[in-house]
Formats: structure tokens, C-alpha cells, sequence
């Protein structure tokens, strides 16, 4: 049988086409006749290649043999390249061209390149802005008054860190009566007020005003009572912030978990989706959330919500190691521990339990050991840390830190010179004259700090103003300028956030320590925080909640810290701004700045002209007492001289000390009042009671009509009678309290005729 020459198909019949492969049929024509028939002898029907079926069976067109077609491809992968090296070649000439006849160009725009590299690797600081005279205080100004809270911790506690050491006793402006107070009224519910445009005016329940003041020291005591009222009047709060605080109070203690913590994932309406479970924030996030309530003047013993804080303490104490890290999870370590640390600080402060004294004193010493040897603390402390961990230096982290050290020292825990001193020369290297404050470093003396903005200004301000006001006095009030700049506007939270490297610094956290730095700079008083308060309670006040499940919370609306840690943070730090009144007590202030208050005579409402103290005699300088070298230049030394005289001398040193109650620092008036009173000196009395007809500020009356009543002399009953009529009604609080101890629990409350006619009879 004949086959097809190319695919060996059988022919049908001689002379026509292949029907496999359409080839045609090879034979010889003769004699009219087919003859030579070419082909393939096969038995069978052979198996064709692909290429070779028909188009119907292939569906396509038949495909050259492979090997012609690979020689096709490289054909025209040849004429490619080379079309693409004369291109690329041609390019190389016009570029080699233009660099020669640019080159001079090119070298200098180089050159510039580099200076500015090299420029901003120096972080050379900013030229400062220009000083505005109508916020910033005069530069050659007295400042040994303006010493919050280190003159608190060194004026009104003696040497904390004596190894018998001996806490002293609370000096509240109004104090008890040494008999039983009569039983309380029962509780009225707080009126449940609609809000006000403007205002942000809400219900809430208001804490119950004792006259016990926190114990401690001084810088709790305006937490509670009289103390709190006369504070919050004094550095313009009011009932409106008071509701705010109240409502966002609630709506923390609604969102506490039933162990005392706080889930960070409640802080969100809707999760987001990495959110699902404890995402463990837990610890920083109930260390925060804890800190509104001890400013509230509740603590584990007593107020409205003893119980949250009793909970959440005991929390905290259970997450502490056997090192003294309050840690949870190991997550954000040395974030959650520096905030409990100063929780527990406060409770310790406020309650005096033992066993929150022995926590709160571990987790000082387990921050002492954790600092790094550029000052401050990074995220991990540094001897838990990793092998080969850079020693990194964060301001923000150690911002806390300076805070809960303070705090410590304050309520009579001792804290290491060392380790202040190390802080405060890392604020002085990354501070620049500008006011800003870098956010970190690498590593110490290694590489150049990172980030500046203005939420970090606040951090740098507080931090400065409370390790050495004097010393940092400039670069504080350019920072103090760059705020005020850029006051507190909600529309700014808004701002988008471009990351890490490049985020929205206004939030939150700026606006609280931006809030304490001003407060502490100005002592609550002073034309900068006034602005500053004025632009938070107008920022704060309108944007909170005030329906639904959310009632009392504010919104996390920034875009930097917001979407991770939730509106837990945003309330907390809200609450803890609208508490800045009364949380510390900056009770030094320079006489010049306070407006002179009328004294009334009980029966004549024409006010007296305000008489200013004389200059009080100083004793040789320096002097040493007691074993200690004081300047009586500084007021500071001048608080310390009295209380070691009182210490040494007794009744011997009443007279300096009377001397004293002219001096022209408030806050070496107010120690000779309270040695006075401790030592209760009757020849004191006259001098105490004249300083009513001078031109004292509020709190240094309160504390006049206080020594009165620990003194004890009934000669001291017609001045506080005549303070009975004033207008203050804290005044007459205050005063109708010492007439009860020196009528020895009598109590005829403001009714001034009925102790005028009890002392009267009972000189």
C-alpha cells in the first residue's frame, strides 16, 4: 500500500493530495499514463504527531517542526538586542555629553548636598521664637518662691529619706473638731443637668466633700474637702468641669472588669480586628484609668468609688513581680510599670496601708535599677533586656517616670540623688532652646535623637519645670510660648497620621502634660494659664459624650495613639486635665501675683485697705543647725531653718519664728505657721491674727484661721468671729471650724452673734 512521502499516511488513491497533511502526491506522467509513484509502504495506520493531524482534529493551523521554530525565535531575539544596545549606546552619548559640558554644575549642586546632610546629622537647635512679654514672666524675677513640688517635698517633709523617718501630720486647712462629728445627712441625688452650648454641661454625681484632707504630704491635700473647693475656685475650675469629671468617673467605673482591671479592647465601639482578644495593653491601660479616681480625692479606704480603686490596686499588686515590675505579659513593660508605679505612689500616699507601701516602694526600686545609663528608660527594661539590646533613652517613658519619682519622695519614699540627677541632664541634653524636647535616642552619646513635635513640648515642660524650674527657667518659657502657640483645638486630633516616623504629635497625651507643665510653670495662676484653660475646657467640655452606652467617655479622635489604645486613654487623660486644679497643690506663689482679698468687720461691710508685710529680719548666712549648712538666701533653706530650730529650741524659738510670719516668701509664712501651731504658742496669737488685715492669698488665710484653732487660745475667738461675715464661704467654713476647737466641740455653726456671746461668757 502507497503512503504519503511526508507523514506516511495512507493514500486513497494515486495522484492526489495527502489527506493528513495536504502534501501532494509525487509521481512521473509518460505516455499519457501515471508512473514512478513515490511513497511509503505501511501495514498499518501509523500514530501522527501533534503538528501533523488535520486542522479539524488540531483545531489550528499546522505548526512548523520545532526546531525551525526555535531557530525563527532566536532570529528575532537577535534583532531585538541588538536594536536595544544601539539605543541604549546612543543614550550613554548624550548623557556622557551633557555631564561634560555641566560638570561644574553637577559638583557644586554635590558639594551642597553633602553641607546640609552633615548640617542636619549635628540636629543643630532651633533659634528660639521671640519672646512674648504678655505670657512669659520676667527673666531676672525672684524664683525661690516657685519651687512645685520640690519645695513640697523638701519644705513639708524632713529629710524623707532618714532611716527614721517619721511622716508629719497633714495640715488641712479646715480640720476636724478633736469631738465625734455629728452623723452625716443622708446623700441627695446630684441633679441631672441637660447639656449647654458651650459649656458641656452634664449629670453626674459629685464625691462627697470631707474636711479630712489626704494624708502624705502637702501635695495630695487639696484632693479633698475645703482644700478642693478653695482650689478649684482659686485656678478656674468650676461646676462645669466638676460635672465632666463626674460623668467620665462613671463611665470608667462602668467599664472596670470584675478582677479591678481594664480591657483595652473596651475602649472601642467596634473592635477593630486585631482587637479580639487581650491585646496586653491591660496593665498600662488600668494603671491610666486608676489615676482619675486617686485625683478625685477616692482612694482604697474611703470616697465613692473606694471599691474601683480598692480593686484595681489589688490588681496591680498581683501583677508585680518578685523583682518589683508591675508587669503584664511582659508587654510594653517599663510603659505599664512607671504609671502603676505612680498610682501606687498616690494610694500610698492617701491611705498609709502597709502592705501598698511595701508595692509601691519595689516598684521604685525596681525603676532606680532599670535606668539606663543615658537617664532614662526605654519599653524593656534595660537588665531584663535581651543580649546586645541598645541602651535607648525615651523621653516619654521616662516623662512617667519623673512623675511617679516625685510622687514617691512626696508620700516619704526615698529615691536615689543618682538617679534624678541622670534624668535631669537627659532632659537638658535633648531639650533645645526652642522649647521643643526630642522624643528618644538610640543610644547615649551614640546617635542623634529622633522626632520632635509639639505633643512631646508638654512632656519636656512638666518633666523640667518639676526636676529644676530654675535651672531650665528659659528653655521652659519658650516651651510655654510654643504651646500657647498651638493652644488645645479638637480639629486638630483629626489631623492624618503618616506612620511612626511621621505621626500626628497632637493628642491626647500632649494635651495632659501640656496641661500639667503650664499648670506647674504658672502655679494654676498668671495671664499663660488662664489662656491655656480657657482653650481646654472650650476643647473638652463640648466633645464628650453625654448619651448612650459611651455617656461620660471621650471619643479616641486622634489618629496617632487613638486607634490603638481606645477611648479608655482619651477619658483617663481627659478627666485627669479637668482634675488639674486640685490633683497637685502649688500653693508658692509670689505675693505680686495674687489680688489682695478685703477682710469685713462683723459689723461694717466697708472693706479694709490690705496692708503688705514688712521684710522680715534673716539670721546670719549661712547658718548651720542641726548638723546642716543652710543659705537663708533660699527660701526653701529658710523652711528648713524653722523646723530644725522649732526641733531643737521648743518653745525657745517662738520668737524667730513669729519673726518670720513677715517674711517675703509665702512659703516660709506658711511653715511658721504651722511650727506655730504645732508647738501651740499662746504669744503667737497676735502676730497670727494680724496677718488677716494683710494682703495674703487664700490659702495662706485658710491656713491662718487653722494655726488659730490648733493654738488654742480663746483670744483668738473675735478675729475669726469678724471672718465669719466675709464673702469667701470658704473663709467662713474654715473659720467657724477653728471656733468649734477652741470652744472645745461647740458648734454654732456661721451664726456669728451666737460665738460672740459663747466667748463672751466663756473668755
Amino acid at each position: 500500500m502507497l503512503g504519503c512521502t511526508r507523514c506516511g499516511t495512507e493514500l486513497a488513491y494515486a495522484g492526489r493530495p495527502c489527506t493528513a497533511c495536504l502534501s501532494p502526491a509525487l509521481f512521473s506522467v509518460s505516455d499519457h499514463r501515471i508512473n514512478d509513484l513515490t511513497g511509503t509502504t505501511r501495514s498499518c495506520r501509523p500514530r501522527l504527531p501533534q503538528f501533523a493531524l488535520p486542522a479539524p482534529l488540531r483545531g489550528k493551523h499546522v505548526r512548523a517542526p520545532r526546531g525551525k521554530r526555535a531557530i525563527a525565535a532566536l532570529a528575532i531575539a537577535g534583532r531585538w538586542t541588538w536594536n536595544s544596545l544601539a539605543i541604549a549606546s546612543v543614550v550613554h552619548v548624550i548623557l556622557f555629553v551633557f555631564a561634560f559640558l555641566f560638570q561644574d554644575n553637577i559638583r557644586h549642586a554635590v558639594e551642597q548636598i553633602h553641607r546640609l546632610t552633615v548640617e542636619q546629622t549635628a540636629a543643630a537647635p532651633l533659634p528660639a521664637p521671640e519672646r512674648e512679654d504678655a505670657l512669659l514672666p520676667d527673666a531676672l524675677s525672684t524664683h525661690d518662691e516657685v519651687q512645685m513640688p520640690q519645695e513640697i517635698i523638701d519644705d513639708l517633709m524632713a529629710d524623707p529619706g532618714d532611716p527614721d523617718f517619721v511622716p508629719p501630720e497633714p495640715t488641712p486647712f479646715a480640720p476636724e473638731p478633736e469631738v465625734a462629728p455629728p452623723r452625716p445627712s443622708r446623700a441627695v441625688p446630684f441633679r441631672q443637668l441637660a447639656p449647654r452650648a458651650n459649656e458641656g454641661l452634664g449629670s453626674g454625681q459629685p464625691d462627697p466633700s470631707t474636711n479630712r484632707a489626704p494624708s502624705g504630704s502637702g501635695l495630695l491635700q487639696n484632693r479633698k474637702g475645703d482644700s478642693r473647693a478653695a482650689a478649684l475656685k482659686r485656678h478656674g475650675g468650676g461646676q462645669d468641669t466638676e460635672d465632666a469629671v463626674n460623668l467620665g468617673l462613671e463611665y470608667l467605673s462602668r467599664k472596670q472588669s470584675s478582677d479591678g482591671s481594664w480591657d483595652p479592647n473596651g475602649g472601642f465601639d467596634t473592635p477593630p480586628r486585631w482587637a479580639t482578644s487581650d491585646n496586653g495593653y491591660r496593665g498600662a491601660t488600668t494603671a491610666l484609668c486608676v489615676l482619675p479616681f486617686l485625683a478625685a480625692g477616692n482612694s482604697p479606704a474611703e470616697g465613692r468609688y473606694a471599691d474601683n480603686v480598692k480593686r484595681a490596686i489589688n490588681w496591680l499588686i498581683r501583677n508585680q513581680t518578685s523583682d518589683g515590675c508591675v508587669n503584664y505579659r511582659g508587654i510594653m513593660q517599663m510603659y505599664g510599670h512607671t504609671v502603676a508605679t505612680l498610682a501606687l505612689c498616690e494610694a500610698w500616699g492617701m491611705t498609709r496601708e502597709a502592705r501598698i507601701r511595701i508595692a509601691a516602694e519595689r516598684a521604685v526600686r525596681f525603676l532606680e535599677r532599670t535606668q539606663a545609663t543615658g537617664g532614662g528608660w526605654d519599653y524593656q527594661g534595660f537588665i531584663s533586656s535581651p543580649a546586645g539590646y541598645i541602651a535607648r533613652n525615651d523621653l516619654s517613658i521616662s516623662g512617667w517616670a519623673v512623675l511617679a519619682l516625685k510622687s514617691a519622695r512626696a508620700v516619704g519614699i526615698p529615691v536615689s540623688e543618682r538617679v534624678l540627677g541622670s534624668l535631669a541632664d537627659l532632659y537638658d541634653r535633648h531639650s533645645l532652646d526652642s522649647g521643643e524636647t526630642y522624643y528618644a535616642d538610640r543610644a547615649y552619646g551614640e546617635l542623634s535623637p529622633t522626632r520632635r513635635g509639639i505633643g512631646m513640648v508638654g512632656v519636656g515642660l512638666a518633666s523640667r519645670v518639676i526636676l529644676d524650674a530654675d535651672k531650665f527657667h528659659r528653655r521652659n518659657a519658650a516651651a510655654e510660648t510654643m504651646l500657647l502657640k498651638e493652644p488645645m483645638k479638637w480639629q486638630d486630633l483629626l489631623k492624618p497620621s503618616f506612620g511612626p516616623n511621621n505621626p500626628n504629635f497632637t493628642t491626647f497625651y500632649g494635651w495632659y502634660y501640656g496641661t500639667l507643665g503650664i499648670f506647674l510653670k504658672n502655679q494654676g495662676q498668671g495671664p499663660a494659664w488662664e489662656q491655656w484653660n480657657k482653650a481646654m475646657k472650650e476643647t473638652l467640655l463640648p466633645n464628650q459624650v453625654f448619651v448612650g452606652a459611651r455617656r461620660g467617655s471621650w471619643p479616641a479622635a486622634d489618629s496617632w495613639i487613638g486607634p490603638i489604645m481606645g477611648d479608655l486613654y482619651s477619658t483617663a487623660l481627659s478627666v485627669l486635665c479637668l482634675e488639674v486644679y486640685y490633683r497637685y497643690n502649688p500653693m508658692h506663689r509670689p505675693d505680686t501675683d495674687i489680688a489682695p482679698l478685703a477682710v469685713h468687720d462683723a459689723d461694717d461691710t466697708t472693706p479694709t485697705k490690705p496692708v503688705s508685710p514688712k521684710p522680715a529680719p534673716k539670721p546670719v548666712k549661712p547658718v548651720t543647725i542641726a548638723g546642716e549648712t543652710l543659705d537663708l538666701d533660699k527660701a526653701v533653706d529658710r523652711s528648713k531653718y524653722l523646723r530644725l530650730l522649732a526641733r531643737e529650741q521648743g518653745m525657745g524659738a517662738v520668737g524667730p519664728i513669729i519673726d518670720h510670719l513677715r517674711d517675703e516668701s509665702p512659703t516660709v509664712r506658711t511653715t511658721a505657721l504651722y511650727e506655730l501651731g504645732k508647738l501651740k504658742a499662746k504669744d503667737a496669737v497676735e502676730p497670727v491674727s494680724q496677718m488677716l488685715g494683710r494682703s495674703e492669698n487664700l490659702d495662706l488665710r485658710l491656713t491662718i484661721c487653722d494655726t488659730l484653732g490648733k493654738i488654742g487660745d480663746k483670744s483668738a475667738a473675735q478675729p475669726l468671729v469678724k471672718l465669719l461675715s466675709d464673702k469667701d464661704e470658704i473663709i467662713v467654713s474654715a473659720a467657724s471650724r477653728a471656733l468649734a476647737r477652741l470652744a472645745g466641740g461647740k458648734d454654732f455653726g456661721t451664726n456669728r452673734h451666737a460665738w460672740a456671746e459663747y466667748f463672751g461668757v466663756n473668755p
